[in-house]
């Protein structure tokens, strides 16, 4: 028995409704994942966005540690480990703490330039 053989309009045929076939299950695809997204829009962007926020908490509290070895060059090693500790992470605390104490400071500023500029009303 002879197999046969296919031309080549034949073979170009055959892959045009292999194509067709493939970019018929692509689409179905396609629509599933955009349905999907339409649906549950929400909670993704709000998994998306506490999953970033907890992975930057954990990677700054990796930074913090009582164990630490490494200690500030001027200072050196001491016995006691909260100081160790504060000064292997100055420039974590220095940041803390100028977040905290920015918006007070710019209250003050602002209260005393406008103090300043427009003086004490007598009542």
């Amino acid at each position: 028995m002879r197999t046969y053989k296919l031309t080549p309009l034949e073979q170009l045929q055959l892959e045009k409704k292999k194509v067709r076939e493939e970019r018929a299950v692509a689409e179905q695809r396609l629509v599933y994942q955009l349905q999907y997204i339409n649906d549950n829009w929400g909670s993704l962007i709000t998994r998306g966005i506490s999953s970033s926020i907890k992975n930057k908490f954990f990677e700054r509290m990796e930074g913090i540690s009582v164990f630490d070895t490494v200690a500030a060059p001027l200072i050196g090693k001491s016995s006691n480990p909260w100081l160790n500790f504060a000064t292997s992470n100055l420039p974590l605390l220095r940041n803390v703490a100028w977040g905290l104490l920015k918006p007070a400071l710019m209250a003050y500023a602002t209260k005393k330039i406008t103090s300043l500029i427009f003086g004490k009303r007598k009542k």
